[in-house]
């Protein structure tokens, strides 16, 4: 046996266990860095790990479920640099303000690679190839995750209640599933694009357009419900004419 393997069965505390799976997590990134989604193999994961494929069966059951793990420890990345935002230059009360805010979460999440890339594997692919046990705890931790950064986005000023915020993120995962393929075309796509002149948009640009819109859109209809709620009071508030039977 391999002297790294032997490392790999003398972990036994939790703490150790969860430094072997970041290990996993870290050489599965490396090879998605380095290739694609179908370079990503058991075999070559535990090659780059140093142990055995049946040492990494100890931590994880197959590809797709490290993919899944990975696109949550993205996930919570993202939330540790929303916890670093300041709020208080983002001047969610007017429409530059709310473009300048869009502008700096496209920033950061377009700096976490992950997020799009494996989110657009994870309803089609990954979410398909793992227990029901895996997927129940993962979508646990994800609602975890997105409610917290609810209440991140409500502290500050951009939304006014955590539903709504809530509601704003889930689309936003959504949408970037989409997008991330569209802005980072494989190579044969990359070609008929060049020769056909068929537009390739940035990925940081449409987010930064999709989130402008979302934000300002928001606002704008809380505006016109606002306007509308104090509209319907002074209609409610104005003297009405004689009855009928008194005209």
């Amino acid at each position: 046996m391999a002297e790294g393997d032997q490392a790999y069965r003398r972990a036994r505390t939790q703490e150790q266990k969860d430094q072997r799976l970041d290990g996993i997590l870290d050489a599965t990134e490396s090879i998605l860095d380095e290739g694609s989604y179908h370079d990503v193999t058991l075999s070559a994961i535990a090659e780059r790990v140093g142990c055995s494929r049946a040492n990494l069966s100890h931590y994880v059951k197959s590809k797709e479920e490290i993919l899944l793990l990975l696109y949550i420890r993205s996930l919570r990345e993202i939330l540790e640099d929303m916890r670093g935002i300041d709020p208080t230059p983002l001047g969610a009360s007017s429409a530059d303000g709310l473009k300048d805010a869009a502008a700096v979460l496209a920033s950061m999440l377009s700096s976490h690679r992950n997020f799009g890339r494996l989110g657009a594997l994870l309803a089609s692919i990954i979410e398909t190839n793992v227990s029901l046990e895996c997927l129940v705890e993962c979508k646990r931790e994800i609602i975890a995750v997105m409610a917290e950064g609810s209440g991140l986005l409500v502290e500050c000023g951009l939304f006014d209640g955590a539903d709504d915020a809530a509601g704003f993120l889930f689309d936003l995962s959504n949408y970037v599933s989409s997008l991330y393929p569209a802005t980072h075309p494989l190579p044969i796509q990359r070609a008929a694009c060049a020769e056909t002149g068929y537009p390739v948009a940035s990925y940081e640009e449409s987010l930064r357009a999709f989130l402008t819109v979302q934000l300002v859109g928001y606002r704008a209809l809380k505006a016109l419900g606002k306007n509308g709620k104090q509209r319907a009071s002074s209609i409610a508030g104005e003297p009405c004419g004689p009855l009928p039977s008194e005209a």
